[in-house]
């Protein structure tokens, strides 16, 4: 296991424990570590040092009473030490959000997730992609709007062409909000894989501008009709804290720590991102048909043995 792998799993543990644990606990539950003396325990010490250097503090206390364990310490990673309160004004929140977007995350996850699967690995943070600049494409698209121009560009493989509406930013990354075949869409600009090219003024018909709300729903996994389907899902100890704290909606807790949630799903490609961007730790229950495509899906991508 390398360094990162093994400091990734230790924020993982620490975050989703309910209580502050021990180094014994910590031992005892993972396998990052080994009770061999010093040498481990000098490790753990370094990987605490790396993250306090991210920002990342670790919240300990001694431990009292009379067993093997008194006068030890215990470790524990709350929200307060990773979350900051700043109690911003709208215009400061505003300006650190933009600022925020200097740096964004690659959001492709289901291709990255499938890597991970059977590896016995935590999801890794998808890589960090430094964008200073605003894509080249956003001139041609704003001008688009603004004159009701039909437009063109090669989009998942398949060239599009679409009456575009809204240009907006969401979710840390630029987004086309368009209509295709009468149907309206919301393309993610950094994924375009050709040009735009722009039609004549008039050529696209008029439609209703919406805010970036509505254009696009701030859970991923509800973008798609309105009727959908309710899965359960497995989420086990490491990520259940995690996970519970996210979304809510848990139905039922295992006695080893693992918990039951429902998720509301309107988008089966969504729902199989954040599945698969929880590896091993996430199992989809219910209902069958939700299974089934989870599975025909992995199938279809692994290919004939």
């Amino acid at each position: 296991m390398d360094k990162n792998e093994r400091i990734w799993k230790l924020l993982m543990y620490l975050r989703a424990c309910p209580a502050p644990v021990s180094w014994t606990e910590i031992v005892r539950d993972t396998d990052l570590y080994i009770d061999d003396g010093s040498s481990s325990k000098k490790t753990f010490e370094r990987d605490k040092k790396d993250l306090r250097e991210c920002g990342i503090s670790i919240h300990t206390e001694n431990i009292g009473g009379n067993d093997e364990a008194a006068g030890g310490t215990r470790y524990a990673i709350r929200d307060a030490d990773v979350f900051l309160n700043l109690d911003l004004s709208e215009s400061e929140s505003l300006a650190i959000e933009m600022a925020a977007s200097m740096v964004q995350f690659d959001a492709a996850w289901e291709i990255d997730a499938l890597a991970k699967l059977g590896a016995g690995t935590l999801p890794t943070a998808p890589p960090l992609r430094a964008q200073l600049s605003a894509p080249d494409e956003l001139v041609a698209l704003h001008d688009a709007v603004d004159r009701n121009c039909l437009v063109t560009f090669t989009y998942g493989g398949q060239p599009r062409e679409v009456e575009p509406v809204l240009v907006f930013w969401r979710q840390g990354g630029w987004y086309l909000h368009a209509y295709e075949d009468e149907t309206a869409k919301n393309f993610k600009v950094e994924r375009f894989q050709s040009s735009v090219t722009v039609d004549a003024t008039g050529s696209a018909p008029d439609h209703r501008i919406p805010d970036p709300a509505e254009a696009m729903a701030e859970d991923p996994l509800l973008h798609g009709p309105e009727s959908g389907l309710v899965a359960q899902v497995l989420i086990d100890s490491l990520l259940a804290r995690q996970v519970e704290r996210d979304r809510g909606g848990v139905i039922e807790r295992r006695a080893d720590g693992s918990v039951v949630i429902e998720v509301d799903v309107r988008s089966p490609g969504a729902f199989r991102s954040w599945l698969f961007g929880m590896g091993e730790h996430a199992v989809v229950l219910d209902p069958p048909e939700m299974v089934n495509d989870v599975v025909t899906w992995l199938n279809a991508l692994a290919g004939p043995r």
